[in-house]
């Protein structure tokens, strides 16, 4: 529409009727939902004119027409030929693109559409313009909203018009498809008898089988296996199971199609009705599929879902992520197995998803295939059917966890750094990496290690730098029978054996003992001994136990040096100080009686996984009143006091404490928050193997305790 034209049209005023019956509406005072509105009779009245196939809207608001105005507020343009509307805005003198209800009505305005008058003629007008049986607001409203709708989709199919082009290409399923989806894509199956006293020649309907089998003595819901398939199934009574809906499973098909292989991927379940078990009811439903190139690499994904708040239909979505999270989507299901055999010898030769499928029962194609694309060198470890060692080298976990791998050979065994017959031990069991780091642990040191306390170490999660301590004076079969002889003549569980052993050792080394004796490191009692070897190092001279810390951790000082600065704080009554030197701490941990200057604690500085501060009463900032464990970034691991206690103060200290980390958090760099992040994981991690070791507190007023449940109390995290 030419604006130019449209305003050449005839002027349209409020009739001397159209004025009386403004003059005599009154406005009244209505409430809703909590506001006040002067409330006409009628919102304003509307006049309308044709010309040149274009309809012209006038619209006069009461209000200033009581006023004595007889000019409109707005006028309405319509094209029905082209399909375009406009408003001008008369007091303002704008073009407006607005539909009807987003224009700017008055404050009085409520329901507008009802408020508004139409006289006859108008209503006549706007019928014949819009060919419609629909009067004023109604009409122009869906005229409006039509054209609305009408954009709105032609913008839509710029983007879905190629997704669709795209999808086109998608292949028709296989004819016994919905069979297979039953029969395998489905893994539950029961078989459904009639319940009998008869002990001979009963038979029950199996769903794998399709077809009544001999059964024996079978119970209500008891798991067993198809005499005639072997499948196992779960028994089911007719006439008490009522209607049987299996769970929803994932299945997956690959086909081939225009750009090279796509992977469709369906959830299904299947219904029994009652009576009629042996006519389920197969559902499947395909909610995603991947378009790959010809060499299997997936390159774009779709989904069906919710577009726009509009359809539902196919969406371009992203392809899944190789590294698996909690957040990441993975959904391993059955593969349609007829389609594979020309497949694999074509595009998805190199892949050895075939060996993956077969050995671990279950596949995400979309996840392996993309890790395959991403990590080519890992197929040889895929066909050997190292499924679990397949999974955990894609997420990265061997990059800083001992285990080498050479990339660059081509033979898998010195890819792995094993030899034939230690990959023959792998393919036995399947124990992933941490069969791996052990294998490749036997290899270098050149010391056979029986299989028994291989499959021991990687069921215990042990690895072999937690051995370090002791590995070179004892073989690992050695360590493994004397860490079980301790941990069942002594009562203690196995990493309170490590960490007992290791604290043992090293103070054994700072007294000048000899630590190469068989009588030394392999000690009969060896709780007691370390007992005895605290007390020993408690008495001796500060200054010489700080120059062997010093020693084992040269950066411990200039550590401490840089927190005082960041996390020194006082409110009058409460002050955290950071300690200046190792003597420092370690006479706190005298002065308190507790473990603060166990070697464990100087390593975490060392590393900034966690900091030894004081916290203080202010009026007494020399006296030892409780120690802290902080992480960087000010997260309370641990508050003691004397004997590893918490007193009633504690609570009112832990005021302060809250205090203390909302005015530290301005100070934290860009660094110190990264290096919470890494305390937070390893504290985690370390939390976690005490709640799975169920590792009890043996000494004090908390003896036999839950040492994770007495840290998770006493942690204070900083506010998010």
């Amino acid at each position: 529409m030419i604006k130019k034209e449209l305003q050449q049209m005839p002027k349209l005023k409020a009739t001397p009727y159209m004025m009386r019956l403004a003059e005599e509406d009154k406005a009244t005072i209505e409430k809703h939902w909590g506001h006040t509105y002067s409330h006409y009779k009628r919102l304003g009245y509307t006049r309308c004119c044709v010309k040149n196939g274009i309809l012209k809207l006038a619209i006069f608001f009461t209000e200033p027409m009581r006023m004595g105005g007889n000019l409109p507020t707005y006028e309405i343009y319509f094209d029905r030929e082209k399909k375009q509307y406009l408003t001008y805005d008369c007091r303002n003198e704008k073009w407006l693109t607005a539909s009807f209800y987003h224009l700017n009505m008055p404050s009085y305005s409520y329901y507008a559409n009802e408020k508004l008058q139409f006289s006859r003629e108008t209503n006549k007008t706007i019928r014949r313009y819009f060919n419609t049986d629909k009067d004023g607001v109604d009409a122009i409203s869906k005229f409006q909203n039509d054209i609305l709708a009408e954009k709105l989709e032609q913008r839509h199919k710029k983007e879905t018009d190629p997704w669709d082009e795209d999808l086109k290409q998608t292949p028709e399923l296989p004819k016994d498809w919905q069979h297979w989806v039953s029969k395998v894509g489905i893994p539950e199956h029961y078989i459904f008898y009639s319940y009998s006293r008869k002990k001979k020649g009963q038979t029950g309907y199996c769903s794998h089988c399709g077809k009544d089998v001999p059964i024996k003595d079978p119970k209500y819901n008891k798991q067993g296996h198809c005499p005639c398939c072997r499948v196992p199934i779960t028994y089911k009574a007719i006439g008490k199971c009522g209607r049987v809906i299996t769970g929803y499973y994932t299945a997956y098909l690959i086909q081939r199609c225009k750009d090279g292989l796509m992977i469709r991927e369906f959830q299904v379940h299947r219904i029994h009705p009652k009576y009629n078990y042996d006519e389920p009811i197969v559902n499947y439903f395909e909610v995603r599929r991947i378009i790959c190139d010809k060499i299997g690499v997936p390159q774009r994904a779709y989904s069906y879902g919710y577009y726009k708040q509009v359809e539902y239909r196919w969406i371009a979505a992203r392809l899944t992520s190789i590294y698996k999270s909690y957040y990441s989507r993975s959904f391993e299901g059955k593969l349609y197995g007829k389609t594979l055999p020309h497949l694999i010898k074509n595009e998805l030769k190199a892949t050895g998803i075939s060996e993956y499928y077969r050995h671990n029962g279950v596949i995400d194609p979309e996840w392996f295939l993309r890790a395959v694309g991403e990590y080519p060198h890992f197929e040889k470890i895929a066909k050997v059917g190292l499924t679990k060692l397949f999974d955990e080298l894609v997420q990265g976990v061997w990059s800083s966890d001992e285990i080498i791998i050479d990339e660059s050979q081509t033979s898998l065994t010195k890819m792995l750094h094993i030899d034939s017959q230690q990959l023959k031990r792998m393919r036995s069991c399947n124990h992933g990496k941490k069969l791996l780091r052990w294998l490749q642990y036997e290899k270098l040191s050149g010391r056979n290690i029986p299989d028994k306390v291989l499959k021991w170490m990687c069921s215990n999660d042990i690895k072999p730098n937690d051995l370090k301590f002791i590995r070179n004076k004892m073989s690992i079969e050695q360590i493994y029978n004397y860490i079980n002889r301790k941990m069942r003549d002594e009562h203690m569980h196995l990493q309170e054996v490590l960490n007992t052993w290791s604290d043992y050792l090293a103070m054994a080394r700072r007294l000048n003992l000899d630590t190469d004796d068989e009588i030394i490191y392999r000690v009969r009692k060896l709780k007691q001994r370390h007992d005895e070897l605290v007390e020993i190092c408690n008495s001796k001279d500060d200054a010489v136990r700080a120059g062997e810390i010093l020693e084992m951790y040269p950066n411990l000082e200039d550590v401490l040096s840089k927190l005082k600065s960041k996390y020194e704080f006082s409110d009058g009554k409460y002050s955290i100080i950071v300690p200046e030197k190792i003597e420092d701490i370690l006479l706190e941990g005298r002065t308190l009686h507790h473990c603060v200057g166990n070697d464990r604690y100087w390593e975490r500085i060392a590393t900034n996984e966690s900091y030894i501060m004081f916290l203080r009463l202010a009026e007494k900032p020399d006296k030892a009143y409780y120690t802290l464990e902080v992480e960087p970034g000010g997260t309370v691991r641990q508050k003691r006091t004397m004997y590893d206690r918490q007193n009633k103060d504690v609570d009112d200290a832990s005021l302060f404490l809250l205090k203390w980390q909302k005015e530290i958090a301005a100070r934290m760099t860009r660094k110190d928050k990264s290096l919470a992040k890494k305390s937070k994981i390893l504290r985690l991690a370390e939390f976690t193997q005490m709640d799975k070791d169920n590792v009890l507190i043996n000494t004090g007023m908390l003896q036999g305790h839950r040492l994770v449940d007495v840290l998770m109390a006493d942690l204070m995290e900083v506010a998010a």
